[in-house]
């Protein structure tokens, strides 16, 4: 409250002719709103800030005025504090994601085809995937269909930067032949190969959980987030007592300010946002600097994190779980 929101709005602009006839258009203008309340709308997943118009980029009568900015998921905003700016620039500094430098492609084989994924800061996408026909066919024939459909992944595989290849080691081996036959320069920028059982989304969940795009994860969401959570599962299978799950335990191990790290899914989170111990727990990370984790990719890691109770710590030290489970 206080800060002024800027964001960029549509106006209707009427004219009035000679004639008395009105035209009208819709302009783009920036405006900027100094917040006197803010409401949460979980069912939209958006936050919504209401004050009063302090600037505006045309000159449309608006200053003064009440008005409302939308902010939902992804939407950009420029903040202006006077008295917030250091937790504001580091929140910013926090959740500020670096950029894909390179154009990143990860190619799956398996015995049945080739799937072309791919990667940037909003996960990973499927390019391209082709399989071969489930009818019985002569060795020769399989071989050129997969010879043809392995020349068509190559193409789309090299409009990127680097690839990264995964599948049995026989089908990855035969791939990158092909690779080496179609475009020697292409083989040099594979940069690294590994196991994957299928092309499917489930050989991208087990690219993902084995860690084998570990190299990508300060830039693919999806990579950090599988990661998170199979430190988790590490850890509660290797000494559940350095684990919290679910709210109540996760708020008790706040209050004895033993979480490391704060991993929350972000369906979640919208859920449970006017929850007054969520809201505490948030705080308390950014004061007593808590590595705050939310899971937002669908697929096995979000899957995997409801499951626990759609929240979850890692412990700096080792609990009684059964004093967590008291919090109840």
């Amino acid at each position: 409250v206080g800060d002024v929101v800027y964001s960029v709005a549509s106006r209707e602009l009427k004219r009035e002719r000679r004639d008395g006839s009105v035209d009208s258009e819709r302009v783009a203008v920036e405006l900027g709103v100094e917040v006197s309340g803010k409401r949460l709308d979980p069912m939209m997943k958006r936050v919504d800030f209401h004050g009063v118009i302090r600037y505006v980029s045309r000159d449309l009568g608006l200053e003064g005025k009440h008005h409302s900015i939308h902010l939902g998921v992804g939407d950009e905003i420029t903040i202006e504090s006077r008295n917030n700016y250091p937790r504001l620039e580091a929140l910013a500094k926090h959740y500020r994601a670096p950029s894909m430098s390179k154009k990143t492609a990860v190619v799956l084989v398996d015995d049945e085809g080739v799937a072309v994924y791919t990667a940037s800061d909003k996960g990973l996408k499927p390019l391209y995937r082709k399989s071969v026909s489930s009818r019985k066919m002569e060795p020769e024939e399989r071989s050129r269909m997969m010879h043809k459909i392995y020349s068509e992944a190559v193409e789309e595989a090299g409009k990127a930067d680097e690839i990264y290849v995964f599948g049995p080691s026989v089908m990855v081996d035969e791939f990158m032949n092909n690779v080496r036959r179609l475009d020697k320069q292409l083989a040099g920028r594979v940069r690294k190969t590994g196991y994957a059982s299928s092309t499917d989304l489930g050989g991208v969940s087990e690219v993902l959980r084995n860690k084998g795009l570990h190299e990508l994860r300060e830039v693919v969401k999806d990579v950090a987030d599988a990661e998170e959570v199979e430190t988790l599962m590490e850890m509660l299978a290797k000494d559940p007592s350095r684990t919290a799950l679910g709210l109540d335990e996760c708020f008790k191990a706040f209050g004895m300010k033993a979480v490391k790290k704060l991993l929350i899914a972000e369906d979640y989170l919208w859920t449970m946002m006017t929850d007054d111990r969520v809201s505490q727990m948030l705080d308390q990370s950014e004061s007593y600097g808590v590595d705050v984790r939310v899971i937002s990719s669908q697929g096995e890691s979000l899957d995997k994190l409801m499951s626990l109770g759609g929240v979850a710590c890692l412990l700096r030290y080792s609990i009684e779980p059964s004093l967590l489970r008291e919090a109840g």
